[in-house]
């Protein structure tokens, strides 16, 4: 059982290379994947749900950098260059493949899938196209 202080805490530290990023912007977003997740924020949380709690959380932290940093910039001055104008696609990239992992977890604990099944009434052919003498197809 994990309590919302100690979740922050993990997400904190897989945010660590992140610059502003503290202990209470990780506990808004526990807090926020607590409440998507329909627990109390008090509660404990249970061990086999807590690596989906945080994936949630990673993806929506990742989503909000990428916000934030949305506005950076590219500037060139004779020799000298800054480019930081690609930080928030990269930030985006990664919150698409943390909410793409989410999912997938998410579908492996709940058995939700989706499957279309081949058709049985109808032969693996295509339909006839202009004059071709081919079988027919029904």
């Amino acid at each position: 059982m994990a309590i919302n202080l100690e979740l922050a805490e993990r997400l904190v530290k897989r945010f660590k290379g992140v610059p502003n990023f503290d202990i209470s912007d990780a506990q808004e977003l526990v807090d926020d994947a607590l409440q998507t997740h329909s627990y109390e924020l008090s509660a404990d949380v249970p061990a086999d749900k807590t690596g989906l709690l945080l994936l949630y959380a990673q993806a929506e932290g990742a989503w909000q950098i990428a916000l934030s940093t949305a506005h950076y910039f590219q500037y060139q001055d004779g020799e000298e260059s800054v480019d930081k104008s690609m930080i928030s696609e990269q930030y985006r990239k990664l919150a698409k493949d943390l909410r793409a992992d989410y999912d997938r977890v998410k579908s492996l604990e709940t058995g939700v899938g989706f499957h279309i099944a081949s058709r049985i009434d109808r032969p693996l052919t295509t339909p006839p196209t202009g004059g071709s003498r081919r079988r027919l197809w029904r």
